[in-house]
């Protein structure tokens, strides 16, 4: 008799609970209306031990998942699209620009980041609520998302750590 393979079968298993975790970690920051950075944040970090589970392609059709369903169910526009352009998909490509030296490392990591906030930032801003916009208040608030993405990208690895020490047996 042939043995059954189980290692698809747990993969998408184990995809399925973390993509609804994400989920649910979308909807809280929605629903608390605190987490329309923070929770982005940790929905993508929650992703990490797939990559190194089971390869780039399962994390990348996760990602996609999550984006997705997050776009259909969790009502904050504003945190669904950071999650989409930004903290999800940038553990993705965490570990290639960690291959870079450290210079233009930091500048390729602050490049994307500005750049993907200010759009995404400036398209609500500009549609959504066009009253809304002081250029003061908005110097600042780059600001201190650069520092927010500067924490988040020092804690990314720590995070991974923690995780594959606590939920890695389990994957």
């Amino acid at each position: 008799m042939k043995k059954f393979d189980t290692k698809p079968a747990k993969s998408i298993a184990v995809c399925g609970i973390l993509a609804a975790l994400s989920i649910v970690i979308l909807l809280l920051g929605a629903l608390l209306g605190i987490g329309i950075y923070l929770a982005p944040m940790i929905a993508g970090g929650s992703l990490l031990l797939i990559r190194r589970a089971y390869g780039v392609k399962y994390h990348v059709i996760l990602w996609l998942a999550v984006s997705i369903l997050g776009l259909i169910l969790v009502p904050n526009l504003e945190q669904n699209l950071m999650y989409l352009c930004l903290f999800g998909c940038y553990p993705i490509f965490y570990p290639y620009l960690q291959k870079l030296g450290k210079g233009i490392r930091l500048l390729l990591k602050l490049f994307y980041f500005n750049a993907v906030f200010l759009a995404v930032e400036l398209l609500l801003m500009l549609v959504l609520v066009p009253e809304a916009i002081d250029s003061l208040f908005f110097v600042g608030f780059l600001l201190l998302g650069n520092f927010a993405f500067l924490c988040y990208d020092f804690a990314l690895p720590r995070f991974f750590v923690l995780l594959q020490r606590y939920l890695g047996k389990y994957i």
